[in-house]
């Protein structure tokens, strides 16, 4: 999947999804994790702030989550805890950061 996700991100959403959605790629870790490295485009909502950032979600048609590897609990968490609130087109991406950096993908700092 960390391909799919760099189409979307590197050619635009309408060329993986369609025109109607909006593509939103979510980082559910901590704020100074993501600085330390994150995929390109990605909006940090640590988990735990996501009650209060939600709003940063209304206008999505797709959610991405990306958590930092295999199996990552708290982006399942944050998956789930989404699908919850209503959104409904709400996917994790297999592997996390860690599978995107395995696949070669490029990384963003903000430090």
């Amino acid at each position: 999947m960390p391909d799919e996700v760099a189409i979307v991100i590197e050619e635009g959403e309408k060329a993986f999804l369609g025109e109607q959605k909006a593509v939103v790629l979510v980082d559910p870790r901590p704020t100074w994790s993501f600085r330390k490295g994150h995929i390109p485009q990605a909006v940090n909502i640590p988990f735990g702030q996501l009650k209060h950032q939600m709003w940063q979600l209304d206008d999505a048609g797709v959610i991405i989550i990306a958590g930092e590897t295999y199996n990552d609990a708290v982006a399942i968490a944050m998956s789930k805890k989404l699908i919850e609130h209503g959104f409904h087109d709400v996917r994790t991406l297999r592997g996390g950061l860690t599978g995107w950096e395995d696949a070669g993908k490029p990384v963003s700092t903000n430090q």
